[in-house]
């Protein structure tokens, strides 16, 4: 992997690093960028390889099999589903923290999870809680975004250099420890402030939908009634 990096667009941010690997069925390679999105190609060398490649190419990615639609037995449980859900329309509505931290990677599969929860049946007030930089990814989305600081590109160059449970000695000479042990301080207090402050946590206001909120609504008080967090987050498990 080369460590090379270009020189950011409007349209492609830097490139971190690239990979290339093949063998006698395929050929592949990767760019990831320093946002967390990686762009993989696939080449495929075998004739099999290439006909399955060909058949998936001619249908979009909407089109492909997903959940229920995957098999027919699948469908068989949909009136089950439905009724759970209809019994949910009368649940009070929550204040829900997503708390992420990690790359673009982690915080997607966080995105229709959100969109669920906070459309009916459900339709909780669900507040997106990561990195400032993906904001904009957030709010694209029509999902409320709360900043906890922290700039994953340091956190994942920290997991590069140190991959196992351990900081290497490099890393203890070289400060790593000390300036990752005060980057998740920043984070955690962010995750607290998550669940207890209005607007989105940079001093600024919220947008949703493309216009921005309201003053009534950037200070409506957010206290959080449950939290989903994923494992780096680390702060889900020290609010009580």
């Amino acid at each position: 992997m080369s460590t090379q990096e270009t020189e950011a667009s409007p349209f492609r941010p830097p490139i971190l690093g690239r990979v290339n690997t093949s063998n006698r069925d395929f050929n592949a390679k990767a760019e990831v960028c320093n946002d967390g999105r990686a762009t993989i190609r696939f080449r495929n060398l075998s004739t099999k390889a290439a006909k399955l490649s060909k058949r998936f190419e001619k249908r979009t990615p909407h089109q492909l099999p997903f959940g229920e639609n995957l098999t027919r037995n699948n469908r068989k449980y949909e009136s089950h589903l439905q009724s759970i859900l209809g019994a949910c329309s009368e649940l009070p509505h929550l204040n829900i923290a997503i708390h992420i931290v990690g790359s673009r990677g982690d915080v997607q599969p966080f995105i229709p999870v959100a969109q669920i929860l906070s459309k009916p049946p459900y339709s909780h007030r669900v507040r997106i809680c990561t990195h400032p930089i993906f904001k904009d990814l957030v709010e694209e989305n029509e999902l409320e975004f709360f900043s906890i600081g922290g700039d994953p590109a340091t956190l994942m160059a920290y997991m590069v250099k140190n991959p196992g449970l351990m900081p290497g000695i490099e890393s203890l000479k070289a400060g790593d420890v000390g300036k990752r042990r005060s980057d998740m301080s920043t984070i955690m207090e962010g995750c607290w402030r998550s669940c207890i402050e209005e607007g989105n946590g940079m001093g600024g206001e919220s947008k949703v939908d493309g216009s921005r909120r309201s003053a009534t609504d950037v200070d409506r008080l957010f206290i959080a009634d449950a939290i989903i967090a994923n494992p780096p987050s680390y702060a889900h498990i020290h609010k009580s």
